[in-house]
């Protein structure tokens, strides 16, 4: 199809500034929120204290540095320890004394336990765990052992190696153990160090330096330690990183891919470049300003909306497609058709649209809302420019030679024809796919980020040699002060080691096991003397010394350890510095207060919420696992608010414009198809759907997808008839529109980044199945419908019983509500030969229907100045009648003469000279004995009738004048013009309303 219009250049080029403009303001104006986490409600204790966590420790956002050696070479590693340590300490991107070497805190709390074992142990640990050590067998293996060493005169029986022990859950994993300070894998192949940035590493610039920095670190490894030594660093920096340069490729190439797909479905509709970029033009105006108008208010945008903002544009293109395909069908009066079909049959498809993903924008989901509103408005958007700006670049030039036929039509003719064979392969495929549907959600946070190739090879490598250290359960306890936070980790281990001998969790690593505090220092020191009774260091004492002599120790060189044991008493220490790091304590921040993170790994019977029950008025607790948990509900429930709200408004929106149940029933099955195979197919290929797919299943299939149907349905319901080439031009949008989105949506297909792909995937199906579904399932039950035998009725309501909601309320009103039929029956002449019959001011054709069924041999002649009206009075009128658009007093050119003319409720929107002029016109064409029938409004009444009322609206809306007359002043203008009155009578019990019956004399 050819343009068949004119194009305004200046008014073009004007829109093209001002989009660009608008553009360049937007993409310096606004920054992209790479965030997939942070938006999501905290509604709930658990989730508020999860993300509290992470933002206040940045132990919770560790970067692991793993240091690995090809051919385990424990020496080297060391060395390369060594020397990312001192590059870290140089820097300033890592928190003072997180990456420093656990080496002096090791030495420091080794030398506190040998020097404070009565403090340390229980009274269960010491029946178990040092009793057996006492026997004389024990105690000369440990002085045998342990050599002449001079740390062991404070521990000759090796005691704090029981304390040390403790330890143990430190290691990030089972087999691995720590050497010089630092955790070596259980193949001695790997050391790790564990630090965290002093910036937030959700910031790109972070992140960035963090990247140069071990880019750098890893060269200097293998130029100074050998090319043997692999750094590998795992760390949320990774990610923060790779989704902006993901993303940003992802976009690029859907951009390009989208143009190219869309650019060629456009030029097979149109088969001229020119009308193609035309038809786009309101959805990139629409689109680029809703973003304008929504920067105004907020400083960055989403990777969601940025990722599917190529989809919504592609459902924004229905209304330019359509504009300008009726442009080009070459219809008189391009231009004003173009807009009043698209009007009638695009609004209520917009208006679906708008409202779902205005539900989005409204649902509690923050991650949704920008794409929510972006997309309502730019909807909204381009459906105004086309109604307003359009017209003013198009004009239509009637004189310019008519198109020639396309093939495109003619094709999607035959795809909407495959009848009831197309409606029941639909239907098995929907139950087939049915079969595969898995009702669950992907609502990991770590998978909402997109991470590179290199970053999850990074991931993988830290998570299968250290286990996944990114993923335990933290707590935090908080404190005023050190000792305060000591007295509450003492309560916090006693319920941890109920937990860890329920086998709930393992055995979780707290200060108080080193560091008690004062009270549990007390009960330790009273087990402590009573477990070293006279006796019992009387014989203890005695063996230590034989066995210490035969080993070649010098008398008395055991002396400090008896003086401790014989003189044990409470004793309050502060926590070193050194070993508060790796006890997980630090201070500081904006409040100063002290805080403890302790990591716990769960085992299987391990319940989070009981956990936090328990936990919670001693520490904040972060379990990833939970957290997912209560995502996946307040995702759950944000969707079930969006379906909720898109149920509301479609109701609210289509049943004004179908007034049909059945016809509202068919609109919703194509989504209904859609949303049984998009599960089926995303569960056939084994990828649930992930946070895009709330999006998808509430925006795409109830608002777009409820978009094809809709237009099919309200085409047939506008034209009744499959062969109308205004119905021939809705398909060619509507296959259009479908084609553009499912080329935006295939752009995404191969996208890296998670979400954008999922997102594309599902928007492809969806809308993939609700076309199929709009192909195959609506048009056999609607041609059924419509062309099914009338039932048993009279003629107005027979004639418009499929049509729209405003010319069946009319048919009824004028069958039921109003007196005027029945009235009009007394007053026609009986049923005799009419030929020819005029209605001036037919309106919908309810009187024009009602004298063609009086009448069935006569041709009734109509004439109305609305083109919707004469359109709907056609319709129902068929092979019957003649209408034709105009107004009084211009009245149709006929080549017969007329057995009766009508005009009733027209007299009052005419003035004097054009009722006489009009009078006249029909003078001239009755036949000699022919009838003239009005019905006059008067002058208002004391009361008027509520339709007078009604009436009376719709002339200041519309601002029109009414010029009512008294009964005399009609009846003085019949006579002015040759009629003779015949009859004049009040109609029903209406005071205001007049019937006046003349001939022309």
């Amino acid at each position: 199809m050819r343009l068949n219009a004119s194009i305004n250049l200046f008014a073009l080029s004007a829109i093209i500034l001002i989009g660009a403009i608008l553009f360049l303001f937007v993409s310096h104006r606004i920054t992209i929120d790479m965030d997939t986490a942070g938006p999501l409600s905290t509604n709930e204790l658990v989730i508020a204290d999860g993300l509290d966590i992470t933002t206040i420790n940045p132990v919770m956002d560790p970067i692991a540095i793993d240091i690995g050696s090809v051919k385990g070479d424990l020496e080297r590693l060391v060395a390369a320890a060594e020397m990312v340590d001192n590059r870290m300490k140089q820097s300033d991107l890592f928190a003072p004394g997180q990456h420093a070497s656990m080496q002096q805190g090791l030495a420091d709390l080794t030398d506190w336990v040998r020097h404070h074992l009565p403090v340390l142990f229980t009274a269960g640990e010491l029946a178990q765990q040092v009793a057996p050590l006492l026997t004389d067998e024990a105690i000369r293996q440990a002085l045998t052992k342990g050599g002449t060493d001079p740390f062991r005169t404070a521990d000759p029986l090796s005691l704090h190696q029981i304390i040390l022990a403790r330890l143990d859950a430190l290691n990030p994993t089972p087999g691995a153990t720590i050497h010089r300070g630092r955790f070596l894998s259980a193949d001695r192949r790997h050391l790790l160090i564990l630090a965290a940035s002093t910036g937030p590493t959700s910031d790109t610039t972070v992140a960035h330096t963090l990247t140069v920095f071990f880019r750098d670190l890893e060269e200097d490894l293998k130029q100074n330690i050998g090319g043997d030594i692999v750094l590998t660093v795992a760390g949320a920096f990774r990610t923060t990183l790779d989704n902006p340069t993901i993303a940003k490729r992802d976009v690029g190439r859907a951009i390009r891919w989208t143009a190219v797909g869309i650019g060629a479905l456009l030029l097979i509709g149109f088969s001229h470049p020119l009308t193609g970029m035309l038809a786009l033009m309101p959805a990139m105006v629409g689109t680029v300003t809703a973003v304008f108008i929504f920067s105004l208010g907020h400083d960055s945008i989403s990777i969601m909306a940025l990722g599917l903002g190529s989809i919504v544009v592609s459902i924004a293109t229905h209304h330019g497609i359509a504009y300008m395909l009726f442009v080009a069908s070459g219809s008189e009066n391009g231009a004003g058709h173009a807009s009043r079909e698209i009007r009638a049959i695009g609004l209520p498809a917009a208006l679906t649209a708008i409202v779902a993903f205005g539900a989005m924008a409204a649902s509690g989901v923050a991650v949704f809302e920008p794409l929510g509103w972006v997309a309502a408005m730019g909807l909204g958007l381009s459906l105004l420019f086309v109604h307003t700006v359009f017209p003013r670049i198009l004009t239509v030039d009637p004189h310019r030679a008519a198109p020639t036929e396309h093939r495109f039509p003619r094709f999607l003719d035959r795809l909407f024809s495959a009848g009831w064979i197309g409606l029941a392969l639909a239907l098995l495929t929907a139950v087939v796919l049915a079969l595969f549907i898995r009702p669950q959600f992907a609502t990991d946070i770590k998978a909402m980020g997109s991470p590179s190739r290199e970053t999850r090879a990074a991931d993988e490598l830290i998570t299968r040699v250290w286990g996944d250290i990114f993923s335990s359960v933290y707590l935090v306890t908080e404190a005023n002060d050190l000792t305060a936070l000591q007295e509450k980790n003492d309560r916090l281990l006693e319920r941890l080691e109920t937990e860890a001998h329920a086998g709930r969790i393992e055995n979780a690593m707290t200060p108080s096991l080193f560091w008690p505090g004062p009270s549990q220092s007390e009960d330790n020191v009273d087990a402590w003397n009573q477990f070293w009774a006279a006796d019992q260091f009387r014989k203890v004492s005695a063996a230590v010394n034989r066995e210490a002599a035969a080993a070649g120790f010098d008398a008395g060189a055991f002396a400090p350890f008896f003086t401790m044991i014989a003189t044990a008493s409470p004793t309050s220490t502060t926590i070193p510095p050194s070993v508060q790091t790796l006890l997980g304590i630090h201070s500081g921040g904006n409040d100063g207060r002290w805080r403890q993170v302790t990591r716990i790994t769960p085992r299987e019977h391990f319940d989070s919420q009981r956990f936090n029950d328990r936990i919670s008025d001693l520490s904040s607790v972060f379990v990833p696992a939970h957290l997912s948990q209560r995502v996946k509900k307040r995702l759950r429930d944000g969707l079930v608010a969006m379906l909720l709200i898109i149920g509301a408004g479609l109701i609210f929106v289509l049943t004004p414009y179908l007034a049909d149940m059945g016809l509202l029933f068919m609109t919703l099955l194509p989504p209904a198809f859609a949303f049984f195979c998009t599960l089926g197919t995303l569960g056939m290929l084994g990828r649930p759907p992930n946070l895009s797919a709330l999006m998808v299943m509430s925006a795409v299939l109830m608002g777009a997808g409820v978009y094809l149907p809709l237009l099919l349905v309200r085409g047939y319901q506008r034209y009744q008839r499959f062969d109308d080439p205004d119905f021939s031009v809705v398909r060619t949008a509507l296959f259009m529109t479908a084609g553009c989105t499912l080329v935006a949506a295939a752009a995404l297909w191969d996208a890296d980044h998670d979400l954008l792909k999922s997102a594309g995937q599902i928007s492809f199906f969806g809308v993939g199945y609700c076309l199929v579904g709009t192909l195959l399932i609506l048009p056999p039950l609607l041609k059924r419908r419509f062309d099914a035998p009338p039932p048993d009725a009279e003629g107005i309501a027979r004639r418009c019983r499929h049509m729209a909601p405003c010319p069946r309320l009319s048919a009824h009103d004028t069958q039921q509500a109003d007196a005027l039929l029945s009235e009009l029956a007394t007053l026609v002449p009986e049923k005799t030969v009419v030929a020819n019959i005029l209605d001036v001011g037919c309106g919908y054709g309810g009187s024009a229907c009602w004298m063609a069924e009086h009448y069935p041999g006569a041709i009734i002649h109509g004439i109305d100045p609305q083109p919707e009206r004469v359109r709907v009075a056609a319709l129902s009128l068929g092979d019957r009648g003649r209408i034709t658009r105009g107004s009084a007093p211009e009245l149709p050119a006929m080549d017969v003469l007329l057995d009766l003319a009508t005009m009733l409720d027209a007299s009052h929107f005419l003035q004097d000279w054009e009722l006489e002029k009009t009078l006249e016109g029909i003078h001239e064409r009755l036949l000699p004995g022919g009838r003239l029938i009005m019905r006059s409004l008067l002058p208002r009444s004391t009361s008027p009738h509520w339709t007078r009322r009604l009436g009376h609206v719709a002339l200041g809306i519309s601002r029109r004048q009414a010029y009512y007359r008294s009964q005399a002043a009609i009846s003085n203008a019949l006579d002015k013009c040759g009629f003779d009155i015949l009859t004049c009578l009040t109609s029903g019990n209406r005071t205001d309303m007049i019937w006046h019956v003349s001939k022309p004399r």
